[in-house]
């Protein structure tokens, strides 16, 4: 079996291939995102100690985290962010652990990709077999997450600078697959390097 982590920073596409690479490729793919919030729900693994790290102030009143809220205080305080990473992170990469492993004895042939925004800074290089990296010219990136998000040119812009560099994700990176024109010229992208994989 093969463990592919598929990175990118905000804008660049890779939700976009990883749903190419689930449809077109047959591949079964893991979104680290989704996990995350599964950690944070009342049952999750992650939620004591989010309720301990962050206080009521945080959570609804039915008891689910407040996620607007916690964006907004996470996104202006890198001492806080690096908190509820340290919450997040070892909580998702469990069950990320487990999810490949029940794959792996169902399917020992089955290529299995894990998504995320933060597998390098998460640490969860360890569990890949090789990493994938969705890069797209910071123009491109701003002008598509302000109009995903319906924000401000400098909203955007912080949300970006908040990323490692897409520079520096590239040294881990066994494969760049450039997304800044058309679906189509992605799709092309995409099959040369899936048949490079391939070989």
């Amino acid at each position: 079996m093969t463990v592919i982590g598929l990175t990118g920073n905000i804008g660049s596409g890779k939700t976009t291939v990883g749903r190419l690479l689930n449809e077109e490729k047959g591949c079964l793919c893991l979104n680290a995102d989704e996990f995350g919030r599964l950690v944070a729900q009342p049952e999750g693994e992650a939620y004591p100690k989010l309720q301990k790290a962050f206080g009521s102030a945080y959570f609804m009143p039915d008891g689910q985290l407040n996620r607007p809220k916690m964006a907004e205080l996470v996104f202006h305080n890198k001492d806080k962010l690096a908190m509820l990473n340290s919450i997040i992170h070892p909580a998702v990469l469990l069950r990320l652990k487990r999810a490949i492993s029940e794959i792996a004895a169902r399917d020992m042939e089955q290529i299995v990709v894990v998504e995320a925004a933060l597998l390098i800074e998460a640490n969860y290089l360890d569990i890949l077999d090789q990493l994938w990296l969705v890069w797209a010219d910071d123009a491109v990136r701003l002008k598509r997450v302000m109009a995903r998000d319906g924000i401000s040119a400098a909203q955007a812009q912080a949300r970006m600078d908040n990323q490692m560099p897409q520079a520096e994700k590239a040294k881990y990176a066994r494969y760049i697959l450039h997304n800044n024109g058309s679906i189509k010229d992605l799709k092309r992208e995409l099959e040369d390097v899936w048949q490079d994989f391939c070989r």
